[in-house]
């Protein structure tokens, strides 16, 4: 599959958002107050400040679907080991 130069970027950044989501699945929130910032710029939210004790909700059947949406199955499967591997 050739990748356009805006496809790749998504790509990268629906991995990246993949890897941060498996990471922040497997521990409190709390202990992550860079990707917590980071998430926040990229979504315009102030989790970082209310991560204190709550439970991080997953966005990983959500990330997988677009990246399936977008790309071919193989690609998806990618970035699941990926962030696998990642985290």
């Amino acid at each position: 599959m050739e990748l356009t130069e805006d496809l790749k970027y998504r790509l990268a950044y629906l991995t990246m958002r993949l890897v941060f989501d498996v990471k922040l699945s497997k521990t409190d929130p709390a202990t992550c107050p860079g990707v917590l910032s980071f998430l926040d710029l990229l979504a315009g939210t102030q989790l970082a400040g209310e991560a204190g004790g709550k439970h991080y909700a997953s966005q990983r059947e959500k990330i997988e679907s677009f990246i399936d949406a977008e790309f071919e199955e193989d690609v998806l499967e990618m970035a699941r080991k990926v962030a696998a591997e990642l985290t």
